[in-house]
């Protein structure tokens, strides 16, 4: 099997540090910005050449930690501070812009780009003409590609025939300033105060030779983000996350590759539950990954599934969340381009207004929300990266669907943005799915054995959790299987199209169940050809929901740009236990490995 090592530094942004007595905000940061964006409006422009329409300039201030430890060791103990340039710039105007194209150009020297828009570190020290000097490169060279992009695009454009309802490149909005109480630099990072306590929990796995590795890691960030554009959008506001993860994998005697993990998400390290409650956590994972090696395989499966609190969040998360994504193509060269520019990647575009869950469904993505019950939901925000405040969406009444989740970059029938651009795109934040007809979660098992019961079903499958694909972003100098990445790409590249089946999330934790409610431990299955169709087929949904946090895997949004430090934004989901009329599971493909030559050392 194919490996790639990755380095992957988690930032994730979310609303941050509770508000505190509102300093005065250092005025050097923003004064830079303005006054560098105002001599660009006013006097850049190549001979011949359209001036830019639009600029826009945000630049994050941001510390960070990790720790990394494995079997009671401390392995990384890492931390940085940074300034981040992000600059966009736009030729043409609203309806037709140098936005949106694919056309390659080089690239100069110590200048990142992504998609039309250039990113530069900026000095730590508030050192104005510094400051000045790196947005004024980046906005050059972000201005000299914006105009070769429009001249691209529009050669392009003449090639094929027009399409009859155009739809604008870039929507227009009302400006806002949104200055939200921030410091001065980004506040003390306090994960260092866990690495007793992250030894300890990876300590844990000392007892449990046959696996044959393991970790216990915590990610820090905080910072402050400016944003400001030549529309008048101006953005200060404070960010911060903290994530915790333990993973474990081992082998069973035929060669299958079995992994576990959990991960907890939150606004703060404080915010992270008790070290003696991970431990426990540890303890467990490690014992059921142990007693899994000896676990038969499952057998293929089509039937009734119920799917319960962290499985259920991330089969969503990977494979309904997407279709609420208003995404949109970027055009290319060529006749491919072409044909791809017209791709509808937004699968529930055509179907508002259209039954996509069953009656008495609703589906909201509120932003709004920061805490449910008593725990605080990481997620919530107020205002996205284009500076456009955060608005709650209703998505499903009724199991109709509505709309969907906007950013900047119109599509047919969403032409204004509701605050969702994060990430790069269109993206969801606070997802909720509620059933005005739920049961109790403690009846859905029997509701079950009643289902396959009535469809003569010798055995069902009760998933209680999945392998989370978002937490690759977690991992640092972890090995990534190649076969994973791929099947992420798919996804990523094949399920935006209608109809398409979207891959699901290999199983963590599935039980066998037969009809008299007997449950047993298998391994080695996957969620398979998950469609948008397969959630009209929930039969009953828990009245109780969970709240869980994760990193979107790749196959989240295809954005058309990215964000300005390669962010992944968390997605918080509060959604109930699901008990599907008709899910698909397969047998793993993965090729089994062979086992280590000589025993792990840890064995007496």
């Amino acid at each position: 099997m194919r490996r790639v090592f990755a380095t992957t530094l988690l930032l994730a942004a979310s609303l941050s540090f509770a508000p505190g007595p509102h300093a005065q905000q250092p005025p050097l940061i923003l004064q830079a910005m303005q006054d560098e964006m105002k001599r660009a409006m006013d006097g850049l422009r190549l001979k011949d050449e359209p001036p830019p329409y639009y600029i826009a300039y945000a630049i994050e201030d941001t510390a960070s930690m990790r720790l990394l430890t494995k079997l009671g060791a401390l392995v990384d103990d890492s931390t940085g501070r940074g300034r981040m340039l992000r600059v966009e710039v736009r030729v043409g105007d609203y309806t037709f812009d140098s936005s949106r194209f694919f056309g390659g150009f080089d690239s100069d020297p110590g200048i990142l780009p992504v998609y039309a828009q250039y990113m530069l570190a900026v000095p730590l020290d508030d050192d104005y003409d510094v400051m000045r000097r790196q947005m004024w490169l980046a906005t050059d060279i972000a201005y000299k590609h914006a105009v070769q992009s429009l001249s691209k695009k529009k050669a392009a454009a003449e090639s094929h025939v027009a399409d009859p309802e155009p739809i604008p490149d870039f929507s227009k909005e009302t400006p806002t300033e949104t200055m939200l109480p921030a410091p001065f630099a980004p506040p003390p990072l306090a994960g260092s105060a866990w690495t007793d306590d992250l030894r300890r929990i990876s300590a844990v796995f000392l007892a449990y030779p046959d696996l044959n590795s393991s970790e216990a890691s915590l990610s820090e960030s905080r910072g402050i983000r400016y944003y400001l554009n030549s529309e008048g959008f101006k953005v200060v506001e404070p960010f911060a996350s903290a994530s915790l993860r333990v993973a474990a994998d081992t082998q069973a005697d035929d060669g299958m590759v079995l992994r576990d993990s959990f991960a907890v998400t939150a606004r703060s390290v404080k915010d992270l539950p008790a070290a003696s409650e991970l431990l426990a956590r540890a303890q467990d994972l490690a014992a059921r990954l142990t007693s899994l090696r000896t676990a038969p395989i499952g057998e293929d499966f089509t039937g009734p599934v119920l799917v319960e609190g962290q499985a259920a969040s991330v089969l969503l998360a990977q494979t309904l969340v997407p279709l609420f994504l208003s995404q949109r193509a970027p055009e290319m060269d060529g006749p491919a381009g072409a044909a791809m520019s017209r791709l509808p990647l937004s699968p529930f575009l055509t179907r508002i207004g259209a039954r996509v869950l069953p009656e008495g469904f609703s589906v909201a993505d509120t932003p709004s929300l920061q805490r449910f019950g008593d725990a605080p939901v990481p997620a919530s925000y107020v205002v996205d990266e284009d500076g456009v405040r955060a608005k709650d969406v209703p998505l499903v009444q009724d199991g109709r669907l509505m709309t969907l989740l906007t950013g900047r970059t119109p599509q047919k029938r969403l032409l204004q943005s509701n605050g969702h651009e994060r990430g790069g795109g269109a993206q969801a934040a606070v997802f909720q799915m509620e059933s005005a007809r739920g049961v109790p979660a403690a009846d859905l098992k029997g509701k079950y054995l009643e289902l396959l019961k009535a469809q003569g079903r010798p055995f069902g499958y009760i998933v209680r959790a999945v392998v989370d694909s978002g937490e690759l972003q977690m991992s640092s100098y972890d090995e990534i299987d190649m076969d994973d990445m791929e099947s992420m790409f798919s996804m990523l590249m094949v399920g935006g199209m209608p109809g398409a089946p979207r891959v699901g999330p290999p199983l963590a934790r599935v039980v066998k169940v037969l009809p008299d409610g007997t449950e047993q431990p298998v391994r080695g299955l996957n969620f398979a050809n998950v469609q948008f169709t397969s959630y009209r087929t929930i039969a009953e949904a828990s009245r109780e929901r969970t709240l869980y946090t994760c990193y979107p895997s790749a196959g989240m949004s295809l954005a058309v740009s990215m964000p300005m430090s390669m962010q992944s934004p968390i997605l918080s989901l509060v959604v109930p236990n699901l008990l599907f009329e008709e899910l698909e599971i397969q047998r793993g493909k993965d090729v089994p490995l062979k086992p280590p030559v000589v025993a792990s050392p840890l064995k007496k």
